[in-house]
């Protein structure tokens, strides 16, 4: 086995229940069911990454975004995965990181309204299509996304998951963040990338071996196994 990164999204938020475009960290904090989902997939993702006995299993590295919602749901998931596991409190150390927030919205920041949605979802499918234009007036566009990003994630692979390691890293971010990297990573479909959608405390999985960003393998989408 290869190492893996898990790219989780943030458990519920207030501004998610208001449907507002809440992209600005430090950004809302957890509901009570965002913070139940963040307790839940703690203890998931001690099975996913084989942890028990006082043993991490697979898991190696955890880091998150500046946001506030990422970082209250990466602590209270490791809580439960050091339960779950055996592991003594703490044991689990996260590291924040800049550069994996949310992609902003510009000029619909904090909006709600139907067109401000519309207006995100066809930036998004943009993005998915590597459209180098496509952004909301006033946001980022895929490109200034990559530029944050993805030094993150290889820096992660170059750390964690060099020389074959059979290692997890676990990231905790955003939504439509997550789905673009994703994609651009592991060059997926746009069509797939752009319907499946990534609810709260759902998780997309890649290996990257030892193959360039762009050629990584698409391991897991939310609930769905996906070799390709």
């Amino acid at each position: 086995m290869t190492g893996r990164l898990i790219l989780l999204r943030h458990g519920q938020t207030h501004s998610n229940v208001a449907r507002k475009l809440d992209t600005r960290p430090p950004g809302a904090e957890l509901t009570d069911t965002g913070r139940n989902q963040a307790w839940n997939v703690g203890v998931e993702l001690a099975e996913y990454c084989e942890a028990g006995g006082g043993s991490p299993g697979r898991l190696g590295a955890v880091v998150s975004s500046v946001a506030l919602r990422a970082q209250q749901t990466a602590l209270l998931a490791m809580t439960a995965f050091e339960q779950t596991a055996g592991l003594r409190e703490r044991e689990m150390l996260i590291d924040v990181e800049v550069g994996l927030h949310e992609i902003f919205a510009g000029d619909h920041e904090m909006l709600s309204d139907e067109d401000s949605h519309r207006s995100y979802a066809t930036a998004l499918r943009g993005w998915l299509d590597a459209d180098a234009e496509a952004r909301i007036p006033g946001g980022e566009t895929y490109l200034e996304l990559m530029d944050r990003y993805r030094p993150v994630m290889e820096n992660l692979v170059l750390s964690h998951l060099a020389d074959g390691a059979a290692k997890d890293v676990l990231v905790v971010s955003h939504g439509a963040a997550i789905r673009t990297m994703a994609a651009h990573a592991a060059s997926v479909d746009p069509d797939f990338a752009f319907a499946g959608y990534l609810g709260n405390c759902r998780f997309i999985v890649l290996e990257p071996g030892d193959r360039p960003f762009g050629e990584w393998k698409l391991v897991r989408w939310a609930d769905l196994d996906h070799q390709i």
